[in-house]
């Protein structure tokens, strides 16, 4: 049965059977009535919306049957025509006082009106005639007035509405919200406050002054954080908003132990396997990450080719090769595919050789121009990493032929220009990439070190990195690029301090050739030799750092 004759139907039903009800309108199924109905389902099919409601509307001041009013109020909202969806749904609210669809209709219905006064008279009486469980509407409404364009009339209307509710803590809470988007943060604070005073413990209310706190000053929100999960342990929702906060100021230890407590009181919930698992590979605790994801996969992730991608990345990292393989390989879709493939490619490139990894490489999509570009640098990285700057170069000259303008190709050109020799192409490309992107610090930085290691016009070499640095603050790399360009000014001092606080953030063997060249050289042989030793031991087969240590140690 098509869809029409079913509302038709309904529409019949209804009316036919409204005796078996005493609330409801006894409604004779008359000639007349069977006519309006067929017509109002007719005209909306034929997309005549204005014939169906005034035919509805008509129908519903004859009857008043609140099955009418339901049907007349979809018409209407569908044709965009408020006054009559708000009398069609008033009617239905008579009879059916309790309906969270109705009265939240009408709530959205008001609030989009824009007619201040008819909203607030309009919502006013929808809350005094809520005799059971007013907070559910001042709850709703939470939801509507943050849908508004007009954030300070929201915020008037809120304070009126929960003015005859001083008790209610969703009465506070809606004029918290409102003031938040408002933009009233001190205003914003007090009444969440005032909510969480009226209902101790109230996730909702803590949420919000969370967040206003957090804005304000991160200490008063860490100590509120603490404070209030003290006393409320088992508020899940604010220990996760606290955990979140946690990972973006990087304080991953701490973000992982409190996943761990809500981990523990859902063990079986997939989401927060999965959070927990990602923490605990920012902290390098490989190991440990793996079952967490293998949890979040047999619990049912809602994205189970992005937890097979990452348990592959967590197998790579460990040199786990074969079961890298497998997990990349069972990647079957979604965005993680192609970058799957492409990893599954280079990890065969440093296992089996280039040829192989190429064959792979050569066998993976790249129907986007993004996903050309992602071959095209993972060309060039296996062919860099296997020794084969040459071909690397081709294939980036190569590309460069039809994306001229690419900053990523002429970067990594660059790179490999410097591994040649080609000192011309070095700058040329870099100085290009920055004309494309002057906000990208590490263009700078190469161009710089560039200079540096090759101890010429140190001057610029100081400035351009000294730039990078003002665009990227507390980058290792960069710190260990100014500390390089000191050591090659003569700064021993100030060489050593950039250089220890580049290794601090970031234990790579590189900075640690560097750190240890510079202590040797500045009569510190003793703390040349831990740094280089302490690096080899996670290190073993890094070049740079085994060359860097055999010039000063036999």
């Amino acid at each position: 049965m098509c869809l029409f004759f079913r509302r038709v139907a309904l529409a019949l039903a209804l009316v036919a059977f409204a005796a078996q009800s005493s609330e409801l309108p006894n409604q004779e199924l008359t000639p007349r009535l069977m006519y309006q109905l067929l017509l109002g389902e007719v005209a909306v099919q034929r997309d005549h919306l204005n014939l169906s409601v005034k035919t509805y509307m008509e129908l519903l001041r004859t009857t008043h049957d609140p099955r009418i009013a339901q049907r007349a109020a979809e018409i209407a909202l569908y044709a965009h025509q408020p006054r009559e969806a708000i009398e069609a749904i008033n009617v239905w609210i008579q009879y059916e006082p309790h309906s969270a669809e109705a009265r939240e209709l009408l709530a959205s219905i008001m609030m989009g009106a824009g007619q201040s006064t008819d909203v607030r008279e309009t919502l006013t009486h929808l809350l005094a005639s809520n005799k059971t469980d007013v907070g559910d509407d001042f709850r709703t409404l939470s939801a509507v007035f943050a849908q508004l364009t007009d954030h300070a009339a929201g915020l008037v209307l809120a304070e009126e509405l929960a003015k005859p509710y001083p008790q209610l803590p969703e009465a506070h809470y809606l004029v918290a919200s409102a003031a938040y988007i408002a933009g009233s943060s001190d205003r914003a604070l007090k009444a969440a406050r005032r909510a969480l005073e009226l209902r101790p413990g109230w996730e909702p209310a803590a949420l919000l002054e969370a967040r206003l706190l957090q804005e304000r000053d991160p200490v008063l929100a860490r100590a509120f954080y603490l404070d209030f999960l003290n006393q409320y342990p088992q508020a899940r929702d604010v220990r996760l908003l606290y955990a979140r906060d946690l990972v973006e100021s990087k304080e991953y230890v701490l973000a992982r132990q409190q996943f761990n407590v809500i981990l523990e009181s859902a063990p079986d919930n997939p989401d927060i396997a999965f959070a927990v698992a990602l923490l605990t590979i920012q902290l390098k605790d490989l190991a440990s990450a793996e079952p967490l994801l293998q949890k979040a996969l047999d619990n049912g992730f809602h994205d189970q080719d992005l937890v097979r991608f990452y348990l592959g990345q967590a197998a790579e990292e460990q040199k786990q090769w074969a079961r890298a393989a497998q997990w990349y390989g069972a990647v079957a879709a979604g965005e993680q595919l192609n970058v799957a493939r492409i990893r599954l490619a280079l990890m065969t490139a440093h296992v089996s050789g280039l040829q192989k990894g190429l064959e792979l490489l050569q066998a993976t999509e790249d129907k986007t121009p993004e996903q050309k570009l992602i071959k095209v640098l993972a060309n060039e990285q296996m062919r860099r990493e296997a020794g084969d700057f040459s071909g690397a170069y081709t294939v980036l000259t190569e590309a460069l032929r039809s994306t001229p303008d690419s900053a990523d190709l002429l970067y990594e050109r660059a790179i490999v220009a410097e591994k040649l020799d080609k000192l011309d192409v070095v700058e040329q490309d870099l100085r290009q990439v920055i004309a494309l992107r002057p906000d990208y610090a590490h263009a700078y930085n190469a161009l710089g070190y560039s200079f540096a290691d090759r101890a010429v016009r140190l001057d610029e070499a100081l400035a351009l990195i000294q730039k990078a640095l003002s665009l990227s603050p507390s980058d290792p790399f960069i710190l260990d690029s100014l500390g390089w360009v000191e050591f090659r000014m003569g700064q021993m001092p100030e060489s050593i301090k950039f250089l220890k606080q580049a290794y601090s953030l970031q234990e790579d063997p590189e900075i640690a050739a560097h750190l240890g060249e510079v202590l040797w050289k500045s009569g510190d042989q003793r703390a040349a030799r831990n740094a280089w030793e302490e690096s080899l031991k996670i290190n073993p087969d890094n070049e740079v750092l085994r060359a860097t240590m055999h010039r000063f140690v036999p």
